[in-house]
């Protein structure tokens, strides 16, 4: 790899997706990794490790690198991304130094979780780095104009966070986020079926309950799904039945703090922008945004159009591109580069 080239890179704690320039996404699978305990050698990365999940025996020590949208695992953090570019593209600590990086994270991490991000680009080798907020870039790459004088808002439901942000000649005005998004739901639908069965169901029986349950609309279709778990009190295998209204107990109360979170940023912003919104509309990004009848939801609460983008699960990692190509000048419009 003589010539330097762009590294987009959206480290999420669902998802992982890497953007290379001049060839696309070359990786989307989950941020999870599995180690042997004895060796420390990878056994497995991205779906082969999260299939994984809660089914290894006490040799394999599966991981997910991030928590909450921020890095809690640097060590394993590492390790997935120098697989990932080992396995995907034969990138070497080399090619890596030739590299120009940027990383998204959510707008309100704190110094220090950046701090985290940039050292783990670091540690790879990669010394050209830019790290930018995900809401901007999730916004590039849904091919919206950021960089005209009016105002966008857009909502990133992910994995960890949801980040909220209303952007305008470039950058972001102001944001809110809150640690509570798609593996809270999982962890909560989990709870509900131990408190009202007793039975307990692991990570990946919750978050497909999630998948196929998961419902805001108000005329939606009562559907009832019989999943395998763990009876609590006799400690054996045991089905149970869990419908639509059960999951809309837990995800209604979330969404409903996702939309008071985005009345607060509302409520902060300028009106001439807020007049841009009202016409415009939210627009909504992330693995949250699939949740049928969210746009409704969030709709009928704020008297806002809102509606989903048509990439929300790669819009992030598409966005790197531009933010690759503009290298923190905002001035410029990279969408005509």
């Amino acid at each position: 790899m003589a010539e330097r080239i762009g590294l987009g890179i959206d480290f999420g704690t669902a998802n992982l997706l890497v953007y290379l320039e001049k060839k696309g996404i070359i990786f989307n699978e989950p941020s999870v990794i599995a180690f042997d305990r004895e060796s420390g050698q990878v056994v497995a990365a991205g779906k082969d490790a999260h299939k994984m999940l809660g089914k290894v025996h006490d040799k394999i020590n599966v991981i997910k690198p991030l928590r909450n949208g921020v890095i809690s695992d640097m060590k394993a953090a590492k390790v997935l991304l120098k697989y990932v570019f080992s396995r995907v593209e034969n990138l070497t600590e080399k090619d890596l130094s030739k590299t120009s990086c940027v990383m998204c994270c959510p707008s309100e991490v704190t110094k220090i979780e950046r701090d985290i991000i940039s050292e783990l680009a670091l540690n790879m080798g990669i010394n050209d780095i830019l790290i930018d907020e995900e809401i901007k870039a999730g916004a590039l790459g849904a091919n919206v104009d950021i960089f005209q004088s009016k105002g966008v808002m857009i909502v990133d439901i992910g994995g960890g966070t949801t980040d909220v942000g209303v952007i305008s000649f470039g950058d972001i005005v102001l944001s809110r986020t809150i640690r509570m998004a798609g593996n809270f739901i999982d962890t909560e639908i989990a709870k509900l079926v131990k408190q009202n069965e007793k039975v307990e169901i692991g990570e990946l029986t919750s978050e497909k309950c999630k998948i196929e349950l998961a419902d805001l609309r108000k005329d939606r279709k009562e559907k009832v799904i019989r999943y395998a778990g763990r009876d609590i009190v006799k400690g054996i295998p045991k089905w149970v039945d869990i419908s639509t209204k059960d999951v809309h107990t837990v995800i209604a109360p979330i969404y409903s703090d996702v939309v008071k979170l985005i009345a607060a940023v509302l409520k902060d912003t300028p009106p001439e922008l807020s007049a841009d919104i009202y016409q415009h509309g939210i627009l909504l990004t992330g693995g949250g945004a699939l949740i049928k009848g969210v746009e409704e939801f969030i709709s009928d609460r704020i008297k806002v159009p809102v509606s989903v983008v048509s990439n929300p699960l790669t819009c992030v990692a598409e966005g790197s591109k531009y933010l690759l190509k503009n290298r923190g000048d905002y001035l410029v419009n990279p969408l005509k580069l």
